[in-house]
């Protein structure tokens, strides 16, 4: 029997890797004989390198960039075959900044909190990605893919441009697009939030984060500010067919990390799922057919069976008719929801089982001894 874990993030564990590693431990305690493949996947956020660098057999460059609060934090880059992958969490990610977004969350004590609230989340800066494309561009990568989840950043991608040399104002983007013209750039996107509306990138913050209505009603109009004098900057492209303009804040992709995917979308970023796109790069679909597909990661909730690493490695499961279980540190959805994508079973840990004991009693079920 072959067993396929292509597993996403646990927060009990240090990464993809660790986890899906433990995961085949605890399985090869229960059935020895069986071929287990370990292929983690990432949506975009966390772990996107890693993944690739465990998939693709290759070592990243470790590199220095501005982290979200200003300090200098430590990134990688990682370069196969003329293409630079680069993970935007590593340089903007929501662990760099934790004081600063615990101190924007939560209940408003006095309304004129808000603005001291605005100004803390605006002051923290994506330059870091943008300095890791740079030094993808300066690597001479051909083809470059930002892999972005949730950020500590909500500059709508401006700190990005100006580590590009788009200058403080943005006058200079046309001059930073034109620059990456013969470069192929990748928005691999953990979420298809828009930047801006009703379910945008400020929006979210509440939904997600616990910020008060007053602080990302505040954000939205900073980023519609932006949006505008882009707009005057680099006027929006028409649609061929309809000719309306198209407008990059409205595209799918365009929130994630507080617009991050915005920026890259104004660069001429073809946006992709980012789990579906790491399925796809590291040749996962050659080695579904005829296995059991073991998938999970912290949560398998509302969200997760729609979107991510669980959904989409289930939905691959089912186009080549492969059974698919989900083993995550919570389940929270029944059988019903995961039906539509052909998932069989949901597992959690018992009280006291690591991820290497629940796989273990879930090979019990799946591969019985005699």
């Amino acid at each position: 029997m072959r067993v396929l874990l292509a597993t996403g993030q646990y927060a009990g564990a240090p990464g993809p890797l660790a986890a899906a590693v433990s995961l085949a431990e605890g399985w090869r305690r229960h059935a020895p004989g069986h071929q287990v493949v370990v292929a983690p996947v990432s949506d975009g956020g966390s772990g996107f390198i890693e993944v690739l660098a465990h998939a693709l057999d290759a070592q990243p460059t470790p590199v220095v960039v501005t982290g979200p609060t200003g300090e200098e934090v430590p990134a990688q880059l990682l370069l196969h075959d003329g293409t630079a992958y680069v993970e935007a969490g590593q340089a903007a990610g929501r662990h760099l900044a934790e004081e600063v977004l615990d101190g924007v969350a939560g209940p408003l004590a006095d309304p004129g909190e808000a603005a001291d609230r605005v100004g803390a989340m605006l002051r923290l800066t994506s330059r870091g990605i943008g300095e890791l494309i740079a030094a993808a561009l300066d690597a001479g990568a051909t083809r470059i893919v930002v892999g972005c989840g949730d950020l500590a950043s909500h500059d709508g991608g401006t700190g990005m441009l100006q580590a590009l040399g788009a200058g403080e104002d943005l006058t200079d983007l046309p001059a930073v697009r034109d620059r990456l013209r013969d470069t192929t750039l990748v928005l691999a996107h953990a979420t298809g939030l828009p930047l801006t509306g009703f379910h945008g990138a400020s929006a979210a913050l509440g939904t997600e984060h616990g910020v008060p209505p007053p602080v990302t009603q505040r954000l939205e109009e900073q980023l519609g500010l932006l949006t505008e004098r882009v707009n005057r900057i680099l006027p929006p492209r028409k649609d061929l067919l309809t000719g309306k303009a198209l407008r990059p804040e409205r595209t799918d992709g365009a929130g994630v990390g507080g617009g991050v995917g915005y920026a890259a979308l104004l660069l001429g970023a073809q946006p992709v799922v980012g789990a579906t796109f790491v399925i796809e790069e590291i040749g996962l679909g050659d080695v579904l057919p005829g296995t059991l597909v073991v998938t999970g990661g912290t949560a398998y909730d509302w969200h997760t069976v729609h979107d991510g690493v669980i959904a989409e490695v289930a939905r691959a499961a089912l186009e080549v008719g492969s059974p698919s279980i989900v083993l995550a540190e919570q389940v929270l959805v029944g059988r019903r929801e995961g039906m539509s994508l052909g998932i069989s079973g949901a597992y959690e840990p018992r009280d006291g089982e690591d991820l290497a004991d629940l796989a273990e009693r879930v090979a019990r079920t799946w591969s019985p001894q005699h």
